[in-house]
């Protein structure tokens, strides 16, 4: 139940993150709503059909009215908002922690090992994220030099650890959400990248 929660509430952050994303430009409300809905909903089905699992969406059509929903309440209401690029940032981070934690855990579920299922709620986290900023003539942030995808493959890899160690506990999935989010707010906050040693940058 939680986890289904948590996946509903990534649902809708990420649709609003779709919109956002395009607001300022122009964007009418068609595309609003396939834009927000292929944000919400692109990474995890990616994740399912590599999975060979039913596809989560087709299943709990919910999903779907979530990501639609939210979609089109954040393109009528979103104007006092629609200059901040930073809460586009801030609410990504958000989004993308919550995808994490739901995506690692159905995989494991499944009986697939730790590291797919690491590599799959990384996957499931920033895939709707690339739809979006390809989709929006973006650059996406994972060909940027900002710590992006770090903080989640971090905080799946500590989820997992805090199963590990401590099964059963109700802790392990706030612990892992709020060290993504914390870590990716912090980067945010900071303005923080990759170092040239990690990166093939160099500064002129």
């Amino acid at each position: 139940m939680v986890l289904y929660l948590i996946g509903m509430i990534g649902t809708a952050v990420f649709a609003i993150t779709g919109v956002l994303a395009l607001r300022r430009d122009g964007i009418d409300v068609f595309g609003a709503l396939v834009l927000g809905i292929v944000t919400a909903l692109g990474g995890g089905t990616v994740r399912d059909l590599i999975l060979d699992v039913p596809v989560f969406w087709i299943g709990d059509f919910n999903y779907v009215w979530v990501a639609a929903g939210s979609a089109l309440l954040t393109f009528f209401i979103v104007r006092p908002f629609e200059r901040t690029q930073t809460l586009l940032l801030y609410l990504d981070g958000f989004g993308a922690a919550l995808f994490a934690i739901a995506a690692t855990e159905k995989v494991l579920g499944l009986g697939h090992a730790a590291p797919l299922a690491v590599m799959l709620g990384v996957w499931t986290s920033i895939g709707g994220g690339i739809a979006r900023d390809v989709l929006a003539g973006r650059q996406t942030l994972l060909m940027s030099r900002e710590i992006y995808a770090t903080p989640i493959l971090l905080g799946c890899a500590l989820y997992i650890a805090l199963r590990m160690f401590w099964p059963g506990v109700s802790w392990t999935s706030p612990a892992a959400l709020l060290f993504i989010f914390g870590f990716r707010a912090v980067v945010i906050h900071r303005g923080l990248q990759m170092p040239d040693v990690l990166s093939t940058h160099r500064p002129s």
